[in-house]
């Protein structure tokens, strides 16, 4: 499905839809099972792990909200359910890819691999660099690798990642020689 967000197509059933009010409790729930990982290791009850999430999730949000004017909050949706989040910075210079998140049902299906490829898409569209920060023990440091993200340096407990524009060619820009047999409608441009 094409997205209106700018971003390539999406998986069939996948869609992203700018975030309400309404999806606070699931960005919420969402949140809590990124760092449900930590919060194993601690001796804290259900209700002081739960506090702690929900007021680790306030003050990200906030801190997105006010230090990345533009950006885009969006919910990921497969088949009508919310299944994750994509938070990307649109100001000028390098397109952050601020936030990647899918529940853990929706992991390992390569939706995590469609919304990078879409964010990577829209980027060499415009010729902008992309930029992210992950921790360099996150399953998607691979990914990013893979996608050709080049760690830059380390930043606390994140590695400062970035992507350079892949040059991009309109289907008039190309020699009719070097298009692709398969489908060279699909060129980006």
């Amino acid at each position: 499905m094409w997205c209106e967000w700018g971003l390539s197509p999406l998986p069939m059933g996948m869609r992203l839809r700018a975030v309400g009010e309404e999806d606070l409790p699931f960005l919420r729930a969402l949140y809590r099972t990124v760092r449900d990982p930590e919060l194993a290791m601690t001796v804290w009850t259900e209700s002081q792990k739960q506090a702690f999430s929900d007021s680790q999730f306030a003050l990200q949000d906030k801190h997105y909200r006010s230090h990345y004017p533009g950006a885009l909050f969006l919910v990921a949706e497969y088949e009508g359910e919310r299944v994750g989040r994509l938070y990307l910075g649109t100001a000028p210079g390098p397109l952050r890819l601020m936030d990647i998140a899918l529940m853990p049902a929706a992991r390992g299906r390569g939706w995590g691999a469609a919304l990078v490829h879409a964010v990577l898409e829209r980027a060499d569209r415009e010729g902008r660099e992309t930029l992210l920060f992950v921790e360099a023990s996150n399953p998607a440091y691979g990914l990013y690798v893979r996608e050709g993200f080049v760690p830059e340096a380390v930043e606390g407990v994140y590695v400062r990642m970035r992507r350079p524009a892949s040059q991009v060619w309109s289907q008039g820009d190309v020699p009719k020689s070097q298009l692709p047999p398969e489908n060279p409608s699909r060129l980006p441009g």
